[in-house]
């Protein structure tokens, strides 16, 4: 019989202590579990956080004091209550005849807990058996609040299939939304953005939702808008035109270099070909006449529906004075 050498003990002895020691601990764990299974009559407190509609005012507000319930619980849920480190708290949505001005506060406002016993029941759900409340008043401030209309910026990455592109602009609806929060806040607030958006190898029309990004202490009419960009499939083609000038006053002549520019251009797939003949460049006199270098950008001019884009090679030119010949 092999004997420990310190202790005296020998190793079946031991083994046997261990395994002793092993089913105590383990009738323990059964033990505890079964006792913070069991229900407890607890006094708890409760942070109220109300949401109320009330015009003006901000939307939601946090209690003063604590409601303080008596009821049952499990035990595994009034220790995490109370060990959490987290403040507890229970939403309720009250009737606007519920809460009541307080006198000489404020935006103070208050709740009879016996208007909204029903619905701080039902906050609680499966996890607290209520007997009573032992507050009978809750306290609250909804600081007035002011609101102004503040356009949509979208944030959109988009990359399209070979030969497809945009046909319009990305449409946002709404385009805009009303905002609502304290004035000082709102000042500094002149647009919203929605969370960034990444579509790829686009070769069809595509819509979606896109969420707001929220701001602290400000509250959207709406939080998310519908978008929709209208892709097509395009063709591109190239035509060479002469340059041509506008609002030219009497008497005067212009030279363009070069006299003739290439014109590329984009039209639908599956629509009528542009009649290349009806296409023209031009340059603005007045342009040429507030430049300090003669260098002026290249316009497109005629028929241009059914073009969905257009540049010009080279995409400026070079003006001058056809009399003195000579570079403004």
């Amino acid at each position: 019989m092999i004997k420990l050498r310190f202790l005296n003990i020998s190793y079946e002895r031991g083994r046997q202590i261990l395994l002793f020691l092993f089913c105590l601990f383990l009738a323990f764990i059964i033990w505890s579990i079964h006792k913070l299974s069991e229900s407890y009559t607890v006094y708890m407190q409760y942070k109220v956080t109300a949401s109320v509609g009330l015009e003006g005012r901000s939307s939601e507000a946090d209690s003063e004091n604590l409601l303080i319930v008596r009821g049952k619980a499990t035990g595994f849920y009034i220790i995490q209550h109370r060990f959490s480190g987290v403040e507890s708290r229970v939403r309720i949505s009250p009737d606007r005849r519920a809460v009541r001005k307080r006198a000489g506060v404020k935006d103070g406002f208050f709740i009879l807990v016996k208007d909204v016993n029903e619905k701080l029941i039902q906050s609680f759900g499966n996890n607290v058996f209520v007997e009573s409340f032992t507050t009978d008043s809750l306290f609250f401030l909804f600081p007035g609040q002011t609101n102004k209309r503040v356009p949509v910026k979208s944030r959109f990455s988009i990359s399209f299939a070979s030969q497809h592109m945009l046909a319009s602009q990305p449409r946002v609806t709404p385009d805009s939304v009303t905002i609502y929060g304290e004035s000082s806040l709102l000042s500094q607030i002149d647009s919203v953005f929605t969370k960034g958006i990444k579509l790829d190898n686009l070769n069809s029309p595509a819509e979606g939702m896109a969420e707001l990004i929220p701001m602290a202490g400000v509250r959207f009419s709406q939080g998310d808008i519908l978008y929709y960009f209208d892709v097509v499939r395009y063709v591109e083609k190239s035509w060479v035109v002469p340059v041509t000038f506008v609002n030219l006053p009497p008497g005067a002549a212009l030279k363009a270099s070069p006299a003739e520019v290439l014109l590329y251009y984009r039209e639908r797939f599956d629509s009528s070909p542009v009649e290349q003949s009806l296409l023209g460049a031009e340059a603005d006199y007045l342009e040429f006449e507030n430049s300090l270098s003669g260098v002026v950008k290249v316009r497109l001019t005629g028929e241009q529906r059914g073009i969905l884009s257009w540049r010009a090679e080279p995409p400026f030119i070079e003006v001058r004075n056809a009399v003195s010949d000579t570079v403004k």
